[in-house]
């Protein structure tokens, strides 16, 4: 008996959704570890630009355009059903990504000063933080080397539907942080964090070894790149290239603001607002990522099959869901963000001043995590198309709107004004995608999608308030002070989470019965 894609949807989803979860929680004890060692300080500025300069280098380079362009090769390639073309593209694909990989290590060795006076011109001016931040730069390209392997094998996986090992190894990937950060940390400093990253990406790689090996995967060095498939992958790199460094370029654009502010308080503005980045990417990773992931392949077969309709009507189911999910999520973290904020991190190094940047700018973001989880879907979408001009074309506009709202906002708001501005913006790039969209493949069921949506947004009022009755009786003057507060905050989004479900089967939103289907373990209702 065939399965039904929305019951293939959720239970790939449920899978690889509960290894992000572990994952994600680990990566919250790792900022945590993190914040207590080094608080909000110059140190741990200069390691977020110290990090994320060579990890835009590396997916723009090979990482993103690898899970953008791999997928859809190989699926082409397994539908031909020929195992012995389908090694000899692999493996030359990866011999493309070492070569690649060996360079930009090389190269990041020598560009890092120039390439951190573009980043974080702020801190050319501090001879400390910068020269600092140079040598954090230039550790944290050797992690990129093989974050860039991992992602290759990743990608692989992924495009073969085999699930597991991409989402478990980051859970590999997090230990070796955490446990390399508690003993390098205090002898070797900041510094002791990135060769953390570099053991780290390092184990991400290696764990993904067998289950290649267990796929199918034989690699020996070919260089040759005149096979078919591999052309058609280098002719999509380059717009997927051009794609992603407008998504980075935007991801940048409030570090680039943020270390323009002065240090106040002894807070850095570029480790508060990354701090709160993280803290919202937790649920994006869960949800959206989790999501976007398993549709992906579908997607791919059924553009290649020519199916528009499918492809329409899995976009859309993918919208919806996500809608269901998220906007709770999103409501939730805006209203709770200071007592979130001072649970996970107000200890150690990380003071109260810390607290007040952070939670201003987690609220800011909040705003905008509906639009950035549908981001995934809708992108996606036009991927599997093969349709990369478009994203890039709106992407490039945004650059210029986020930047000129980011200045603006800091202007009166500080800091939270650069993450209200990258909030606003994901609400207009996902408008215009999703406009396009429609005009590619026809109507997206914009009047079903906006009948859920406010009813969701209803139930998860609904919830917020009533979880933030209960948890407020664990404040004392807005601060947690007694352990029986994490029992209040618990409790209280407890009640929430049943609030919503209630209020959503109250108001027959659809989606939960694809939640219903899950926890019964049985056939998801089909929704006409």
């Amino acid at each position: 008996m065939s399965v039904h894609p929305r019951q293939r949807l959720a239970h790939a989803a449920t899978l690889l959704a509960g290894a992000t979860v572990g994952s994600r929680v680990l990566g919250l004890v790792r900022e945590i570890v993190v914040a207590a060692m080094f608080g909000a300080s110059d140190a741990r500025a200069a390691f977020v630009i110290g990090y994320y300069v060579p990890f835009f280098v590396q997916r723009l380079l090979i990482g993103g355009t690898l899970s953008i362009v791999l997928i859809p090769t190989i699926s082409d390639t397994l539908a031909r059903d020929d195992e012995s073309e389908m090694r000899q593209v692999t493996a030359r694909l990866f011999t493309l990504v070492l070569a690649f990989g060996v360079g930009m290590v090389v190269v990041g060795q020598i560009a890092a000063p120039a390439l951190v006076r573009l980043a974080a011109p702020g801190f050319a001016g501090d001879p400390v933080q910068f020269v600092r931040t140079v040598a954090l730069t230039r550790v944290n390209f050797l992690a990129m080397f093989f974050l860039a392997l991992a992602v290759f094998a990743t990608a692989y996986l992924q495009a073969l539907r085999r699930f597991t090992a991409p989402a478990v190894a980051p859970l590999a990937f997090n230990v070796a942080i955490i446990a390399g950060t508690l003993m390098l940390g205090p002898r070797m400093g900041i510094t002791g964090l990135a060769v953390a990253w570099v053991a780290g990406t390092a184990v991400q790689f290696l764990v993904q070894v067998p289950a290649m090996h267990a796929a199918g995967f034989r690699y020996r060095p070919q260089f040759d790149l005149s096979h078919p498939a591999i052309r058609t992958a280098m002719r999509l790199a380059l717009p997927a290239m051009l794609g992603l460094a407008i998504v980075e370029i935007n991801a940048y654009v409030g570090r680039f603001f943020a270390s323009l502010l002065p240090v106040a308080t002894g807070v850095n503005a570029v480790a508060a607002l990354d701090y709160a980045y993280e803290m919202v990417q937790a649920p994006v990773g869960i949800l959206a990522i989790s999501v976007a992931t398993v549709l992906f392949p579908g997607m791919s077969r059924l553009a290649s099959e020519g199916d528009r309709v499918g492809l329409r009507q899995t976009a859309t189911l993918g919208l919806r869901t996500l809608l269901f999910l998220t906007v709770p999520v999103s409501l939730g973290l805006a209203v709770f963000a200071r007592p979130l904020v001072q649970l996970v991190f107000e200890r150690g190094e990380f003071g109260p001043p810390a607290t007040g940047a952070v939670a201003a700018c987690l609220a800011a973001y909040a705003t905008g995590l509906v639009p950035v989880a549908a981001y995934y879907v809708v992108t996606r979408t036009f991927y599997s198309l093969k349709n990369m001009r478009t994203p890039v074309a709106i992407g490039a506009a945004m650059v210029f709107l986020n930047a000129a709202l980011a200045f603006a906002l800091m202007r009166v708001m500080g800091v939270a004004g650069i993450a209200l501005a990258s909030a606003v913006v994901a609400f207009v790039n996902v408008g215009l995608l999703l406009w396009m969209l429609a005009r590619s493949l026809g109507p997206l069921d914009g009047r079903r999608i906006m009948g859920t949506a406010g009813r969701i947004l209803v139930s998860a009022a609904s919830a917020v308030w009533a979880g933030w009755m209960v948890a407020q009786r664990g404040l004392l003057d807005g601060r947690f002070v007694e352990r029986a507060d994490l029992l209040f905050l618990a409790f209280g989004v407890g009640v929430a989470a049943l609030v919503y479900l209630a209020a959503c089967a109250l108001l027959r939103v659809e989606e939960l019965a694809l939640v219903r289907g899950l926890l019964r373990r049985r056939s998801v209702r089909t929704v006409p």
